[in-house]
């Protein structure tokens, strides 16, 4: 399923001369398909990302003079940033890793720098690499110099030890998260780093727990829950991917709590999230609730779920 705008393909002809118009241009069509990620998932806009990266190499060559080439080299490293981003959500991880180490040759910027090493260490997290995500999030957080950047990956980090059952140190990091975001200052973030406001961290919040719940006590299951239940009630239609997440997170902790007919009235809103979502990630993340339905003998939500899990659904599609 694609949902692009034709408008994100006008890309501004090649000429002798790229001047500071043109980068304001890729920026403005990054920003965008940024946006359509968030809203439809990396599938939908992989190839116009793609094409624009294209169009930013050559462009690089044709550069009017040093001020120019700068400016279009940060503009090209956030596009891979977003390029690796995209492919992730797509199921590539190959392609996601290349992406994201072209970006980290392009990019100057340690907030962005930040940001890549903070991505790459979510593709190692969503494989069942917690100890090489930390790596990564180690590595962002040496150079990252905003209280929101640092609030980002200790949360991060705060998840990976909560995914290897180590409660002291999650706990830890949540909490420093927590206070690095309350001195941040969020009235004009970089695009790359926008989507984390309080309700995304309530979101990472409600994972995090979530993980400890299913590591290390099931207590966890009820601060997960509202952590999470906030979060859902926070996110905008255009954040739609992060809301489908937590969704499906709330439906897990309903039913660690016993609580299946709440647990399939959230699935069934997942059903719903998820219909124009091009995701490989939400495919991914809702095996493990069908499972624990089908463990729990709750049919009618492992039903639900199924449709979900094959490739043809749009959620699933690369």
């Amino acid at each position: 399923m694609r949902h692009e705008d034709p408008a994100v393909h006008a890309l501004p002809p090649l000429s002798s001369r790229i001047g500071l118009d043109h980068v304001r241009h890729v920026r403005a069509m990054t920003l965008a398909l940024r946006a359509m990620d968030y809203r439809y998932g990396g599938g939908s806009c992989r190839d116009a990302v793609d094409s624009l990266i294209s169009w930013c190499t050559l462009a690089l060559h044709a550069a009017d003079g040093d001020e120019v080439r700068t400016a279009l080299k940060a503009a090209t490293a956030d596009l891979y940033n977003l390029a690796g981003w995209t492919a992730f959500d797509a199921g590539l991880g190959g392609s996601a890793y290349r992406a994201f180490s072209r970006a980290l040759e392009l990019a100057e910027d340690p907030e962005l720098v930040a940001n890549i090493h903070y991505r790459m260490g979510r593709v190692h997290l969503h494989h069942d690499g917690p100890r090489e995500a930390l790596h990564n999030f180690h590595l962002g957080s040496g150079v990252a110099r905003s209280q929101h950047t640092k609030a980002i990956l200790s949360a991060n980090q705060a998840w990976c030890f909560a995914e290897l059952g180590e409660r002291g140190p999650a706990l830890a990091l949540l909490g420093r998260a927590h206070d690095e975001f309350a001195l941040a200052d969020l009235n004009d973030p970089p695009s790359w780093a926008a989507f984390f406001d309080e309700t995304d961290l309530a979101g990472i919040t409600g994972v995090i727990y979530t993980s400890l719940a299913r590591t290390v006590d099931l207590s966890f299951a009820r601060p997960a829950i509202a952590a999470l239940t906030k979060a859902v009630a926070g996110y905008r239609d255009d954040m739609a991917r992060s809301r489908s997440f937590a969704l499906i997170a709330l439906a897990l902790n309903h039913l660690w709590q016993g609580d299946g007919d709440q647990a399939a009235a959230v699935a069934a809103t997942v059903v719903d999230q998820t219909a124009g979502l091009a995701s490989a990630r939400i495919r991914r993340k809702l095996a493990p609730l069908r499972a624990e339905a089908q463990r729990r003998r709750v049919p009618d939500l492992a039903e639900l779920i199924t449709p979900l899990l094959t490739p043809a659904c749009p959620s699933a599609a690369a």
